[in-house]
């Protein structure tokens, strides 16, 4: 008589994945905190610069909802429909985006959620679709604060910061050219994704018109 041990999995998340996902959120966060720190804001033609504090930490809440919000919509998608899926850091992009942010510009690749199931056009084009549709939704939720709430400069950049980021985020993941979001989005429903990209572009259009640069 054959005996199996069957072990259950308790969690969504490996060792493995924690780990690079911990790695990839400092890091972004401290590159975002270079180019947001040396910026120089101009509010009623008077030039401000943000605490070191307050640079960190919008750095970190641009991290958190732009970059691991994106991947872990992503991941629970592709959970959600029967497939392994879990992220992995990617340690020369996570080099690039050091550096790039210590030059002044930022090239942040420092990892994706990757997946495996069975070949399915429908169900990659909605996993795909997760991570922009994610920014857009936090980009739409927190414009109206931008809009019409009263702030400090520093909460004003924070949440200025926050639009911006997820709105261009959202964009630029549906440019419908591999290995971008919207190649497989494109591949599977022209349609969902010429609305979607026609609403982000909208989007982006509008803030940059109302707002500009601080």
């Amino acid at each position: 008589m054959a005996t199996y041990t069957v072990t259950y999995k308790k969690s969504n998340f490996s060792k493995k994945e924690v780990k690079d996902i911990a790695i990839s959120v400092v890091t972004l966060s401290v590159a975002l905190f270079l180019i947001i720190y040396r910026t120089t804001f101009k509010v009623n033609g008077v030039p401000l610069k943000l605490p070191i504090l307050s640079a960190l930490g919008i750095g970190f809440l641009m991290t958190i909802t732009a970059f691991l919000i994106h991947e872990m919509s992503h991941k629970f998608t592709a959970i959600h429909f029967g497939a392994w899926s879990e992220f992995r850091m990617w340690p020369l992009g996570l080099v690039l985006t050091i550096v790039t942010g210590l030059i002044g510009f930022l090239f942040a690749l420092p990892g994706a959620v990757y997946f495996a199931s069975y070949r399915n056009p429908i169900r990659e084009g909605k996993i795909a679709m997760a991570g922009p549709v994610a920014n857009l939704v936090m980009g739409i939720a927190l414009l109206p604060v931008l809009l019409f709430v009263p702030m400090h400069f520093e909460f004003y950049a924070a949440v200025y910061f926050l639009v911006y980021i997820n709105l261009w985020l959202g964009l630029f993941n549906l440019i419908p050219f591999p290995p971008l979001d919207g190649s497989k989005v494109f591949a599977w429903n022209k349609t969902y994704w010429g609305a979607i990209f026609a609403v982000a572009a909208v989007l982006v259009a509008y803030f940059f018109i109302s707002f500009g640069f601080l």
